[in-house]
């Protein structure tokens, strides 16, 4: 997946095809370490956090929001990660320190977009997640690609369009109910 991705071929990472992406993020099963899994589930809320402020559509609170995130994203031990595991949780990592620093709004968005991808695929592999969380798609997103993302409330509050298209989007899963 990772030699995929860096040759600009489909990959998890990038996938294209709306259906083959959402299904493949719904479907993809690893074994998560326990210690990491009940890390993750304590920044959960951080990540809501991220997404309210993307849905608020204000920069500075985008940024605010993906540094305090990234931070406690540091806190997480991750000599015991590898593979598929190593890779989704380094590319969050990645988009987080992106949209840290961007300025640009529409930049960041596009940085959300694939740190959801791969935040999707590990918050579904935590077990026993609770609050239950709403995997929601808004198929506008991305250039018309699609795009998906996690919320605590199956109510649509679209952060890729904010005020523009609020309720664009349907919920297409949720997480804890497994």
């Amino acid at each position: 997946d990772a030699a995929a991705q860096l040759g600009g071929k489909k990959s998890m990472m990038n996938a294209t095809s709306e259906s083959t992406s959402t299904e493949e993020m719904n479907t993809m099963r690893m074994q998560l370490p326990k210690d990491f899994q009940s890390q993750l589930k304590n920044v959960v809320s951080n990540y809501l956090t991220l997404k309210d402020a993307f849905v608020a559509s204000e920069v500075e609170q985008i940024s605010s929001a993906a540094a305090d995130l990234q931070d406690k994203l540091q806190d997480i031990p991750t000599e015991a990660l590898e593979g598929m595991v190593k890779s989704h949780f380094e590319m969050i990592q990645q988009k987080l320190k992106l949209i840290s620093v961007s300025a640009n709004l529409e930049e960041q968005r596009a940085a959300f977009v694939i740190l959801n991808e791969n935040m999707v695929v590990l918050v579904n592999n935590i077990s026993g997640i609770a609050p239950d969380l709403y995997l929601q798609r808004c198929p506008m997103a991305n250039n018309s690609k699609g795009a998906v993302w996690l919320s605590s409330s199956s109510e649509i509050r679209n952060p890729y369009y904010g005020d523009a298209m609020l309720t664009c989007g349907s919920v297409i899963d949720t997480l804890g109910l497994k």
